[in-house]
């Protein structure tokens, strides 16, 4: 595998099969979360996923950061937020562990993916923006 070497300060190297695989996944998960994670589908409200969105946005211009950190930061949070939701679906897998996490289908209530998901969303936007989270 071919790995690059940017210029700067840091000297730091990546391997871009590990990148690619990293935002395909980010970009697989907020395309579905977005899709899926309504409450109802007559209902035409923003989605818990839009308005966590919204809000890690809004930190992400607080904080200053650039974009490449911004997508970062974006693409993690969504991730989180497909993986709480994927448990309580019939089909979908996780982006670590797969179907290992899979609620019963008892517990696959819309409240319960509501909380799961804003849950995954607010512990990984606190992680991500420590400062901002007072």
């Amino acid at each position: 595998m071919r790995s690059y070497e940017f210029r700067g300060d840091v000297g730091l190297r990546t391997n871009t099969a590990v990148v690619v695989k990293f935002l395909t996944r980010g970009i697989c998960a907020l395309v579905t979360c977005l899709l899926l994670a309504r409450v109802s589908d007559s209902e035409q409200l923003p989605t818990i996923v839009v308005d966590w969105n919204n809000t890690v946005l809004a930190a992400v211009r607080r904080a200053r950061i650039g974009p490449p950190m911004a997508a970062r930061a974006l693409a993690i949070v969504h991730t989180c937020m497909y993986d709480a939701w994927a448990a309580y679906d019939s089909r979908a897998l996780g982006t670590q562990f797969g179907s290992k996490l899979r609620r019963p289908r008892s517990d696959r209530t819309d409240a319960n993916k509501r909380i799961a998901i804003s849950y995954a969303a607010h512990r990984a936007a606190v992680d991500l923006f420590p400062l901002l989270s007072g």
